[in-house]
Formats: structure tokens, sequence, C-alpha cells
């Protein structure tokens, strides 16, 4: 087996055209963000990436969006539920965690969240943005942590769906 399939590496193709057009994009998508949004950037990028994971195209949009956004609700009630009325603490972390997790699990049987890993992504990515304290829009606390998630992953993941389209605008095969 070899380590790089340099047939594939040496001809133009969608993989390079992905390449291109995602790299490009990412320059002024880091810039935006940075620059001017003032909220995280990473969580758009674990989106986008949600998004090629779904399957790419409308559906892949619709099924990564919504699989991410129960992900950062999930982790949201998680915080909330361990601060505000279990008083927090490692075990009671732990077992609420574990309770969402089971939740999210059982996405499969529901279509419209049926790309389950996003709805971990979209939680693990929740629990980032709150150690990060990271808000949005003049929001604080969590509601501006979730906030910051929600619209942060939105933007990703239609970046998502521009690059995939204008990258097979440039995929001649």
């Amino acid at each position: 087996m070899n380590a790089v399939n340099w047939k594939q590496a040496t001809e133009w193709n969608k993989g390079w055209s992905l390449a291109i057009v995602f790299g490009l994009a990412s320059i002024p998508w880091t810039y935006g963000f940075v620059a001017g949004l003032d909220i995280p950037l990473w969580p758009s990028f674990i989106a986008s990436a949600t998004f090629y994971a779904a399957g790419s195209g409308l559906d892949g949009l619709t099924k990564a969006y919504a699989s991410n956004c129960a992900g950062i609700l999930y982790a949201a009630a998680t915080l909330l539920i361990v601060e505000t009325f279990l008083g927090g603490g490692v075990l009671a972390l732990s077992i609420v965690v574990g309770a969402f997790m089971l939740i999210a699990s059982l996405h499969e049987f529901v279509p419209l969240l049926s790309f389950t890993p996003g709805a971990f992504f979209g939680y693990a990515t929740m629990f980032s943005v709150n150690a990060a304290e990271a808000t949005a829009f003049g929001v604080t606390g969590l509601g501006g942590e979730t906030l910051a998630a929600i619209v942060s992953m939105l933007i990703g993941a239609v970046i998502g769906l521009g690059t995939d389209e204008l990258s097979s605008a440039f995929d001649t095969k």
C-alpha cells in the first residue's frame, strides 16, 4: 500500500478543487471571525467538517447543522442542570453527560438528526466555548456562549456548502 495515491495527487480532481477553494476561503473566513465578528472561530470549522462528513449538499447541511445544534443545546442543558440544580461536581457532571450522550446516541432514529456524530461535535464544541467563556453579540453567560456556538456553527455549515458548490464548479471531471 502506498502512503500517497500519486495518480490521484498528480491529476486535477475534486480533491484538488476543494483543497484550493477551502484553503482560499479560510483566509477571509478566519479574518472575518477574528477581526470582525468577535465570535469563536473553531466552531465554524467543526461545523464545516460536519457538513462534509454528513454527505454535503443540502441534505448534509440540514442534517449536520441540526445535529450540531442538538449537541449544543444538550451541552448547554448539561451545564445548566449541573450548576443550577445539582450544585456542580464531577459525579453530577458525569451522570448528566451520560444521560445526554444516551439521547444523542439515539439520533439515528430521527431522520433530521440522523448524522449522530454531529451531536457529539456540537456537544464538545459547546463545552469548549463554555471553557473559553466566548460569547456573542453582548449576551453574557451561558446564553451568550450558547448563542456564540450556534451562530459560529451556522456560519461554518453554510461556508461548507459554499465551498462544496464552488469547488464542484471547478471540478472538470
